[in-house]
């Protein structure tokens, strides 16, 4: 009679378990092909988990088969659901969608006001903007937040010139907003406009009593003083930066690698005055891979791995 061993009969229960686990694979994926219609429907759950995953299947959607029907969806009467609605229409970035989040602009939530600014400025459509200029002294912190954000990105140099001049003022007074929230957004904002006129703004910046400030600051400085302060494909015509500006952001950048700074924005100097390309910044970046955190020294090797022509021993 045929023995089985131990090994034998573990690798039989294996191979049956691996068929069952296939099989079952099968089932749920022939039981799980939704249409959009009953994604949409799921939104309406109570359960933010549930909600989450009905709009990750509805992305994978073509957008002609969604957009149109979440665009009939964005009056329900559940907060919940415009919610998601515009925030999948800011998702999709199509076009036939604006008219619908201008008026989710209106919406008496807050937080679905905050999300239909902040789909438009994923959309990116120039038709967006004369709405948005209607909330820029929005009471609500997170709905002017994210109305400054999008101001950027929808402006156009097609634009009426004193339309996109109106937006170019707002975006950049709010520079010195009161929030450091709206700080950030305009800040983010304005490198749509290749940071105009706004050089010395973000210098001030650099030195803002908010540490989340200062990170996109410094950010900023590096884009600007290499010349790369604009998207790739630029609205407004870049302006060479000068050596006078270039060598205060040199000094700027310099003054963030202060030990007393926090870790994140020494290491985002450090990535800046790579961007630089400034031969002299060699000497303080070997000073940060001796003296540094383990994530500085590691940052400033990378960083004079870039800029200097011999190899920076571990130290």
């Amino acid at each position: 009679m045929e023995t089985t061993t131990l090994g034998q009969w573990s690798a039989r229960r294996g191979l049956v378990f691996g068929a069952v686990l296939a099989l079952v694979a099968v089932w749920v994926g022939a039981c799980s092909g939704r249409s959009p219609a009953e994604h949409i429907h799921q939104l309406k759950s109570m359960r933010k988990v549930e909600r989450t995953k009905a709009a990750n299947e509805l992305i994978r959607f073509d957008a002609d088969e969604v957009v149109p029907l979440l665009i009939d969806e964005a009056d329900s009467g559940y907060i919940r659901v415009r919610f998601e609605v515009v925030n999948l229409l800011g998702r999709f970035k199509d076009e036939r969608a604006v008219p619908t989040l201008v008026t989710a602009l209106k919406d008496k939530s807050p937080r679905v006001a905050a999300m239909a600014a902040w789909a438009l400025g994923q959309v990116r459509s120039p038709d967006g903007l004369p709405a948005l200029l209607k909330y820029t002294r929005d009471p609500t912190v997170e709905v002017r937040q994210y109305v400054l954000g999008a101001l950027g990105p929808c402006h156009d140099n097609g634009l009426e010139p004193a339309l996109s001049d109106s937006a170019y003022r707002v975006v950049h007074r709010a520079l010195s907003a009161r929030k450091p929230k709206w700080r950030i957004a305009a800040l983010q904002s304005l490198r749509e406009y290749g940071y105009r006129d706004a050089a010395q703004d973000v210098i001030r910046m650099s030195r803002d009593p908010s540490a989340e400030v200062r990170h996109v600051a410094v950010q900023a400085l590096g884009q600007i003083g290499s010349g790369q302060h604009a998207p790739p494909a630029p609205k407004d015509p870049i302006v060479p930066v000068g050596e006078k500006l270039r060598e205060e952001i040199y000094q700027t950048l310099l003054v963030a690698l202060d030990p007393d700074e926090l870790q994140s924005i020494r290491i985002k100097a450090m990535r800046a005055l790579v961007q630089l390309r400034d031969m002299r910044a060699i000497p303080h970046l070997e000073q940060r891979a001796r003296e540094g955190t383990d994530k500085e020294r590691l940052e400033a090797r990378r960083a004079l791995d870039k800029l200097n022509p011999q190899p920076v021993a571990k130290r």
